[in-house]
């Protein structure tokens, strides 16, 4: 089974600016999208397609918020849905947040 580094987006930091939505997809990819948010004119990012991802980290190199984090490597298989590490966010190693 493949291994996944995958990006996750704290909703708390995004401001909905969409800009790693435009890099992800300019760049081939295509893993993320905006969703509506209630209350919030903008929307918010959210990781749709994570099984699409290369692991490039375009999207939080343009986070103006750094809303975007790496999550704790999972092993998946290719069709079927990727379990995310809730809160597994790297730092200065993998921490258990």
């Amino acid at each position: 089974m493949p291994v996944a580094i995958l990006p996750d987006i704290d909703e708390q930091t995004c401001i909905g600016c969409a800009l790693c939505v435009e890099i992800c997809t300019a760049l081939g990819p295509d893993v993320l999208r905006v969703k509506p948010v209630e209350g919030w004119k903008r929307g918010k990012a959210f990781v749709h397609y994570p099984e699409r991802c290369i692991s490039d980290g375009a999207c939080i190199a343009v986070c103006p918020t750094t809303a975007i984090f790496w999550m704790r490597p999972l092993e998946y298989t290719p069709g079927q849905p990727v379990p995310l590490h809730k809160f597994g966010r790297f730092t200065k190693g993998w921490d258990e947040g």
